[in-house]
């Protein structure tokens, strides 16, 4: 089994305990697990293909840049930046509708008729001539990508409970991580094969097509369709998700309605998270677009190909990192320390990559942000949806998470102008200084949300369901009084 799971708590609680949450009492069943075990073999290596495919796709520009892809498109002054920046415009802006409307969609097909989308989109970037017909294959591969994150997140949400999610997610940010640490060898390996920075955009489109063809047959587009399960174990994971989702439970609450996406956007706390994941999605895209170019201004001397080969490492430290600490936060339910902690290892980080000489204080600076790279972002990702059990707030809030934080994409590149090298202080501080933000968001959440269960551990909210019905207080959400929120 991939992943497994026992944890008790009281059974003389006076509130919903995260236990009862999870639908469990005191072991899961052998049944469940052989249910869970079938899920996470059908959905978390697509899920992690996915995502891989998607950031090799929209990040083969950095790697085509150090092989002469400037120059082969006679592109001037901040046009690169342009062009790479520009992919987020459309990238943004359709991933709240795509969370929003999903479950009305055929989940699976969506997702997967987008990869095949993208990846065509990304080997006609190969035959541009031009800059402008570059800015116009990065706007149309914004456009078939930007669904792919929030739709994930959320089909993850319709399968995995709240105890569960932080790691599975960590399989999705793996992709990214893996695409970081073998993008730059595949695109040597490819030069050397192509002699051509063109052919190499050409090329790493084609898996995209091939990934998409086989999940559009492979995926379900949720429990109650999964064809990999019995009837039993569709219905066993049917009840297991509303147990979960317990003050959540009735129909209307996992149906999309316009009352709880106006929810969403009147919950100061959710747009405190899309504030804290703006600084994190800038320090995810510069790094990650340009660590071959950062680690190349430690030492100019090194070689293209030895540039690449040393990003692996630090990919590599990201993802050991990140699901360490996910395994911890599903096991303890604790998310903002791991988001915290992630903060400040990148503010060191950058400080050694400003203040350091020679070659192994910047260098190890790099292996510090890599460690604190996916903490951030990733630990917050799962924290919202954790927190939101109504359908409609969820995937609203998800879209909204992830369009802010995904806009930083549009500025990140202009934090590390060529006429900045080699040592890039201004995109270095800040970065740190909103690293520096995000740590304190994470603060004012954690002591938020933590007020608030105390509050409705005392009782002191009960007020709010008097003279309610059982069914009524089931339908409130994360509001309800009896609801604990994950912090």
């Amino acid at each position: 089994m991939l992943f497994n799971r026992s944890d008790k708590e009281p059974s003389n609680a006076k509130i919903v305990t995260e236990e009862s949450e999870n639908g469990s009492t005191s072991e899961e069943t052998a049944a469940e697990r052989i249910a869970l075990r079938k899920v996470d073999w059908h959905i978390v290596p697509m899920v992690f293909m996915y995502y891989m495919v998607s950031f090799l796709d929209r990040s083969n520009i950095g790697n085509g840049r150090l092989y002469g892809l400037e120059e082969d498109l006679g592109l001037k002054g901040d046009q690169f930046q342009t062009a790479t920046s520009v992919f987020f415009a459309t990238y943004v802006a359709v991933e709240v509708p795509s969370a929003i409307y999903l479950k009305k969609l055929r989940p699976a097909r969506f997702i997967s008729g987008m990869a095949v989308s993208w990846g065509l989109i990304a080997s006609l970037t190969g035959l541009t001539q031009n800059y402008g017909s570059l800015l116009a294959c990065r706007l149309l591969l914004g456009l078939a990508e930007g669904p792919l994150i929030p739709c994930m997140v959320v089909y993850m949400t319709l399968f995995y409970t709240r105890k569960e999610l932080a790691v599975r997610f960590g399989y999705l940010i793996g992709g990214a991580a893996v695409a970081g640490a073998v993008g730059g060898l595949l695109a040597a390996k490819s030069l050397q094969l192509t002699n051509s920075a063109r052919r190499l955009l050409i090329l790493e489109g084609i898996p995209s097509v091939c990934l998409g063809i086989f999940g559009w047959f492979f995926l379900a587009d949720s429990p109650e369709s999964a064809w990999y399960l019995s009837p039993s174990e569709r219905k066993m994971l049917i009840l297991r998700g509303s147990r979960d989702q317990r003050e959540a439970s009735t129909p209307s609450a996992q149906t999309l309605n316009r009352t709880d996406v106006l929810a969403a956007l009147k919950d100061w706390k959710i747009w405190a998270f899309c504030l804290q994941n703006f600084p994190n999605d800038i320090q995810l895209f510069s790094y990650t677009i340009f660590l071959p170019t950062i680690i190349r201004a430690v030492n100019p001397a090194w070689s293209t190909l030895y540039v690449q080969a040393l990003t692996v490492p630090c990919f590599a430290l990201t993802t050991i990192a990140y699901f360490v600490s996910a395994y911890v936060s599903d096991r303890t339910q604790h998310r903002a320390s791991f988001g915290i902690f992630g903060c400040v290892v990148s503010i060191v980080g950058h400080i050694m990559l400003i203040a350091g000489q020679g070659v192994a204080v910047p260098f190890t600076g790099c292996f510090f942000i890599a460690a604190g790279l996916f903490l951030v972002s990733g630990i917050a990702l799962a924290w919202l949806p954790s927190n939101l059990p109504r359908y409609g707030k969820r995937s609203t809030a998800v879209g909204m998470q992830l369009m802010i934080g995904n806009s930083a994409g549009i500025a990140a590149p202009y934090l590390y102008p060529t006429n900045d090298s080699p040592r890039y202080t201004m995109g270095h501080a800040v970065t740190l200084a909103l690293m520096a933000f995000s740590a304190v968001v994470n603060g004012i959440l954690w002591w938020s949300m933590a007020r608030t269960n105390r509050r409705r551990r005392a009782g002191k909210e009960d007020w709010k369901v008097v003279d309610m019905t059982e069914e009524e207080i089931d339908d409130l959400g994360d509001d309800s009084p009896r609801y604990v929120y994950a912090t």
